[in-house]
């Protein structure tokens, strides 16, 4: 079960939903390095790393850095050789389940001059669909003012609605289908407010792996795309605050070790706006409490010894707003006070097992926490608890190093209650739902299930150019008393060197939302809906500081829950997604990183079996993102991103007929739409900068930012307001001239400024 929200709630709020759906993590880790010269201390570039029980080599690129990902949990030798610097001594490092080792190697130069050798290797493969953005990277995106989860709209793949949307819409689909993990946490409420800022402090997150689509049997229930959010798991520099104020909140990190077998951190923010704004008058009321939000995180870990490695994770947020609307323009439903609370809070108890050199174990025990309370008016109510509490546990298994095998098993016990006053919520595409005419109930549901996921996925390198992966997965829902087998398969061809050929296939499943399953205003009868994701990827390492990406992918939908002509929902809804992907990073050292891509994508829903297919609301034809960022000096560094998208699908208002309201008797109009979705906004682009300058002094350092969001002052248009002033016009139908539409726009320029202290 991936969303409770059982929320017959009026339009005025956008609610967000709790996400249920939890997967195993990724079951092998990677080793992840930086070579560095001693005297003078600088990258060194070009230096071949070798793991000596598998024989896969990597070459650093120009910031010195090298990776070796899907590495079976183990024990791993690493060598260094470069021309013109002494070998240095063997590094030894053990991999977890789903662990990154980072290392720093250092090489001294000698005097001796010595033939250069090219030296060829297997290069080690991502997993289809993935891509990752590191803390370094996180920071210095422009336009994402510092936040872990906006800067992802950068990556090809990933979509937007808006300027005041966080919600991912990636490779076609909505933010419904996607699935967030933090340090093997599920994540119900990644926003605050639907998208102002992150609920997690980027400061504690290490990297984000975003699979898009096409992964394999590890990840499971009710998605399409994975966002797997990982924090810092090490400290090795004792204790560090830092302090971050810009003029939205401030944050601050504390973090240090536990002897020399453990860490801790603890994070924590809070917006300040409503401390110097207590309440604020408009038009149609007075804002009498302002939006706030805070969240935290606090984690440690502990060696217990040279086999086991424990840690905990705790995290909460929590946003609010109050307000009293009065105008003569306001629904009556909605006169009088407004207030919006909503919560999460999860956290996890978590054991590393080593019991041999080849099983390995991950257990987990979780819960999470989604809480929501909203009251409009008189009448209109809604409140949410929804616990949710898994055990999880990965084992790895390997044969040889050229053969792994991985298997988990998941049970999940959830548990929510929804009570109050209100109308279901529309459905997407749902474009004649008026809240003034859909029936009003009072409700108190609660909902209880249980669910268990197995998986079993073998990895075999086949021939030295070959690899395959074939996975199984298969998941009990007792919501809807239903077993899904899915299957799932990928295969890698090494076709040159540098240059890498995936294929992939995966069948996922997706459980309906709770209030679609309710007797009151759903169907109990309803199946889970199924995704095919077929993924084609080519890379290429063009040079040492280049990379190329080229993926193409199809995604057919079936049993999609959609309602018929008597508002009964229905498996009936079909659907699919398809398009492709271009990728360009170049690095220079650690001075210039810049990347370009290009994104082509066409979503289209069929609601009914009698219906044509129709663009879906998430639809973004073409996403086109240049980004660079270019350290001038060793304190200052400018920034730029461009990104153009084509506008959203919308469906044209055409008029308006007149009725009498059964409420009141008076007259109300309601408006006439055309086909669904069958325009589109204007094409959206904007330009962002960013320049920053760091102090440095003896025992700490200062850095200041500023970002110009929309630095060109582009008019994105966000949608149409029509008129409703029609108290002299007499006739039942009016149709529009033109007159009545007024755009409404997004963001303008905006200077955001920030300050960041460390020490």
């Amino acid at each position: 079960m991936k969303r409770f929200s059982i929320c017959f709630l009026f339009v005025l709020f956008t609610y967000p939903c709790i996400a249920f759906g939890q997967g195993a993590p990724s079951s092998t880790g990677e080793i992840y390095g930086t070579v560095y010269q001693v005297d003078p201390e600088r990258p060194v570039a070009s230096v071949q790393i070798r793991i000596v029980e598998t024989n896969q080599r990597a070459r650093t690129d120009q910031n010195g850095e090298f990776r070796f990902p899907n590495l079976s949990p183990g024990q791993y030798t690493l060598t260094a050789s470069a021309s013109g610097y002494q070998p240095p001594e063997d590094v030894v490092v053990t991999i977890e389940q789903g662990e990154t080792i980072q290392l720093k190697i250092y090489l001294e130069q000698v005097a001796v001059e010595l033939d250069e050798v090219e030296v060829t290797g297997e290069r080690a493969a991502s997993p289809v669909g993935r891509q990752t953005l590191s803390s370094a990277e996180i920071q210095r995106v422009p336009g994402s003012t510092g936040d872990a989860l906006r800067a992802l709209q950068a990556l090809p793949s990933v979509g937007v609605a808006n300027d005041f949307s966080g919600a991912l819409y990636i490779r076609g689909g909505s933010d419904e289908d996607n699935l967030y993990y933090f340090d093997r946490v599920p994540i119900g409420y990644p926003y605050h407010f639907g998208g102002i800022v992150s609920s997690l402090s980027s400061e504690v997150i290490e990297r984000i792996d975003v699979y898009a689509g096409g992964y394999g049997a590890e990840f499971g229930v009710d998605s399409q795309a994975v966002i797997d959010i990982y924090s810092r798991n090490k400290n090795t520099d004792g204790f560090r605050a830092k302090l971050n104020l810009n003029v939205l909140y401030s944050e601050g990190l504390l973090e240090g070790k536990i002897s020399n077998q453990g860490y801790w951190y603890f994070a924590g923010r809070r917006s300040y706006i409503d401390l110097f704004l207590g309440s604020l008058a408009f038009d149609s009321g007075e804002i009498t409490a302002f939006p706030r939000f805070w969240d935290y995180q606090l984690k440690g870990g502990y060696d217990l010894n040279d086999k086991h490695q424990l840690s905990l994770n705790i995290f909460a947020s929590g946003d609010s707003f109050a307000l009293k609307l009065d105008g003569e323009d306001v629904d009556q439903d909605f006169r009088g006070n407004v207030s919006f609370e909503s919560g999460f809070e999860g956290g996890g108890i978590h054991l590393r097992s080593r019991f041999t050199d080849r099983l390995t174990s991950f257990l987990s025990l979780t819960r999470s926490d989604f809480q929501f309370d909203v009251r409009a008016g008189p009448e209109i109510s809604l409140t949410i608890d929804a616990p949710d509490y898994l055990l999880r546990e990965d084992l790895t298994y390997t044969l040889n190093p050229k053969h792994q095998l991985e298997t988990g098993v998941i049970f999940g016990f959830e548990t929510g209650r929804a009570v109050g006053t209100g109308n279901r919520p529309p459905d997407e595409g749902e474009v004649d739902y008026d809240f003034r005419l859909a029936e009003r109930q009072t409700f108190d549901e609660s909902v209880s299930s249980r669910r268990m996921e197995v998986y079993l996925q073998d990895r075999y390198r086949v021939l030295p150019f070959l690899s395959v992966a074939l996975g199984l997965r298969v998941d009990y829902f007792s919501l809807v008393d239903e077993f899904s087998i899915q299957p799932r398969g990928s295969l890698l061809l090494d076709i040159m060197e540098g240059s890498q050929l995936q294929l992939s296939y995966g069948n996922y499943h997706q459980v309906p939302g709770p209030p679609r399953l309710t007797q009151s205003v759903g169907n109990p009868d309803l199946t889970t809906s199924e995704a095919s994701h077929y993924v084609l990827e080519f890379t290429r390492q063009v040079s040492e500081g280049t990379e190329f990406k080229f993926a193409g992918y199809y995604k057919d939908l079936a049993h999609l829950v959609t309602n018929d002509e008597d508002m009964k929902y229905l498996n009936q809804g079909v659907g699919f997604a398809q398009g492709m992907e271009v990728f360009l990073r170049h690095r220079a050292g650690d001075r210039f990183l810049g990347w370009g891509s290009y994104t082509y994508g066409v979503s289209k829903r069929r609601d009914r079996p009698e219906e044509p297919y129709r663009y879906y609301s998430f639809d973004q034809t073409h996403v086109a993102t240049l980004a660079a960022t270019y350290r001038l000096t060793p304190t200052w560094e400018i920034g730029l991103k461009w990104q153009y998208r084509t506008g959203n699908p919308y469906t044209p208002e055409l008029g308006v007929t007149r009725i009498i309201d059964r409420r009141n008797g008076e007259p109300i109009y309601i408006p006439i739409y055309g086909d669904i979705n069958s325009e589109r906004l204007p094409p959206y682009h904007r330009l962002d900068v960013k320049i920053s300058k760091a102090f440095r002094f003896n025992s700490w350092e200062m850095s200041l930012f500023l970002e110009l969001l929309n630095a060109y002052n582009r008019k994105n248009l966000l949608t149409y307001s029509y008129s409703d002033d029609y108290d002299e016009d007499d006739r039942e139908v009016i149709y529009y001239d033109g007159d009545e539409r007024e755009e409404i726009y997004q963001f303008p320029i905006i200077p955001y400024l920030g300050i960041t202290t460390e020490f």
